[in-house]
């Protein structure tokens, strides 16, 4: 990219690290939001829960990238330094996404293979259907995407990361560390999402209700934005 475009992205950053402004930090994301999905769609999306993982990973690169630049020690452009940051990133989460895919293959695999001593006999007629139900994987896999869904759709895209690493058992100072952020932000964050939920649960009853809009208008903060 040209010297003017380095500039001006030394000038966002400048106003991120002196001040922590939030509006320099949106549009430096706004404007490298496109790196991002552009490095998602080369890196082989199989489907569009995939493709929607890899973007977040992608957007936790680029804010690391913000966060951990400094010109005067590379000597590369913010560009480049982000584009690594990004793709570093993806792909660990892509390697991640490989290897459990590989390890439910491999489960799914041994299920087949025969128990001595009885030879002829596999797994599968070991299992009893009460502890193997195909149905209701299946089901709870149809539950959690919705989950999903509803939670992208009535949460902010700060509120909805935090939330989820929250669920994933990271603490508020790991969060903070992931997302480069306060641990103020994280715990109001936090506190919105729990108020919004409630509030959803209250009216209909649970966030599975079919009812549910996926389509609300929500609040921007720090250009998050996970969608495609």
């Amino acid at each position: 990219m040209s010297p003017d475009n380095q500039e001006r992205d030394l000038e966002f950053i400048t106003r991120i690290k002196r001040s922590e402004d939030p509006a320099a930090k949106e549009d430096l994301v706004r404007k490298y939001l496109p790196m991002v999905k552009h490095i998602v769609r080369k890196n082989i999306i199989s489907t569009p829960g995939e493709y929607e993982d890899l973007l977040q990973e992608g957007v936790i690169g680029l804010l690391k990238a913000i966060n951990k630049y400094n010109h005067e020690l590379y000597s590369i452009k913010f560009s480049t330094f982000a584009y690594i940051c990004i793709l570093r990133k993806i792909y660990n989460a892509r390697r991640q996404i490989w290897n459990t895919g590989n390890r439910l293959i491999q489960e799914a695999t041994s299920f087949y293979q025969e128990i001595k001593p009885e030879g002829s006999r596999v797994f599968l007629d070991l299992i009893e259907d009460s502890t193997f139900d195909p149905e209701r994987i299946i089901e709870e896999k149809l539950t959690s995407h919705r989950l999903e869904k509803v939670l992208k759709a009535h949460l902010s895209p700060v509120e909805y990361l935090v939330f989820f690493l929250y669920l994933q058992g990271l603490s508020c100072r790991e969060i903070q560390d992931k997302l480069g952020i306060k641990a103020k932000v994280v715990d109001n964050a936090k506190t919105r999402a729990r108020l919004k939920l409630q509030r959803v649960i209250k009216r209909y009853g649970s966030l599975l209700n079919p009812e549910i809009p996926l389509k609300t208008r929500k609040r921007r903060d720090l250009s998050l934005k996970i969608i495609s």
